[in-house]
């Protein structure tokens, strides 16, 4: 049975140190607008938004604020020394239903957050891949019934972790160091092949500004 996602954690706390710009990765302008303009407008009829905010997060909450008043904002007073799981264990631990996760430096338009959607099931967890473009990516390996058995740094395939990703059973620690290496320990689990792009150095960003899905 298909569901309908009511709620999104959007985690957007980091320094953003590898861009190297001393912005906040959803404020990084792409064409005409900074990152979250695009996620928020793919989030439109997402009742129920949250984003966990800590380098310069005055800035990127006034900024969400002039667009969507109704998100609820989580700090993360700890960005500097810890990641993106902690960030994700503090926008998601009270919450008493299933929930989606997209990290702030994620660019995915209108077809292919649908497409994600519209494969969630009830009772299940579900995994965005994507082609590997980025540098540094999460690797996956995704076996015959289209279920990720693997990450890896380590060239195991052509797709990589998005950062997108349903938990319907899936529960994140506060001790956790990265969000795939909590959702390793449920593997097997049931992916969906979307296109989707990451911003983590200069290259991704020249990449993402030249492509034409803006």
């Amino acid at each position: 049975m298909k569901v309908k996602v009511d709620t999104v954690v959007i985690c957007a706390a980091g320094l953003g140190s590898r861009l190297g710009l001393d912005t906040p990765k959803c404020l990084v302008k792409i064409g005409n607008h900074p990152l979250i303009y695009y996620l928020l407008k793919v989030l439109k009829d997402v009742k129920n938004v949250r984003m966990v905010v800590g380098f310069k997060e005055e800035e990127v909450i006034n900024y969400v604020r002039s667009i969507r008043k109704d998100v609820l904002f989580i700090r993360n007073k700890n960005y500097m020394s810890t990641t993106n799981s902690y960030s994700l264990y503090l926008g998601s631990y009270d919450l008493k239903a299933p929930f989606m996760n997209i990290d702030g430096d994620m660019y995915i338009d209108q077809a292919n957050f649908d497409k994600f959607c519209s494969s969630i099931q009830e009772n299940e967890d579900l995994i965005g891949v994507t082609k590997s473009y980025t540098e540094d990516a999460v690797l996956v390996k995704v076996n015959e019934k289209n279920e990720v058995v693997a990450f890896s740094r380590d060239k195991i395939s052509d797709l990589e972790w998005t950062g997108i990703a349903y938990f319907s059973n899936i529960t994140i620690s506060k001790e956790g160091k990265y969000v795939y290496q909590e959702i390793e320990k449920y593997l097997p689990v049931k992916a969906i092949d979307i296109e989707c792009f990451e911003i983590d150095t200069p290259r991704d960003l020249e990449i993402l500004s030249n492509k034409t899905m803006l």
